[in-house]
């Protein structure tokens, strides 16, 4: 088995990774467990997004030119979700999104 890897946050709180089936599982289990849809947790996503963007940039904020990418799945969901966030704010920002693939 291979080596835990650990994210942490700015309180040093360790924050394991996870693999992509895991994540799915963690997603299943808030939805059916805990009350959110999908929906509610990419809106969720996207506004912690952009607050934490404003956070990181600074008081110059209004100032900052954003790219944002977003493909076409849960993520890129959170992210454009962010792009609105941001737009709503008036901050100068860019967003593209991925075309639907049809494999």
């Amino acid at each position: 088995m291979s080596e835990i890897v650990y994210f942490y946050s700015h309180e040093g709180i360790a924050v394991p990774a996870v693999t992509t089936e895991q994540m799915i599982e963690i997603d299943r289990i808030a939805m059916e467990e805990t009350g959110p849809n999908l929906w509610q947790m990419m809106e969720n996503a996207g506004r912690n997004l952009a607050l934490f963007t404003i956070e990181c940039l600074g008081v110059n904020w209004r100032k900052a030119k954003i790219a944002i990418l977003a493909g076409t799945g849960g993520n890129g969901g959170g992210g454009i979700c962010a792009a609105r966030h941001l737009a709503n704010r008036n901050m100068k920002m860019f967003r593209y999104s991925s075309p639907i693939r049809k494999d």
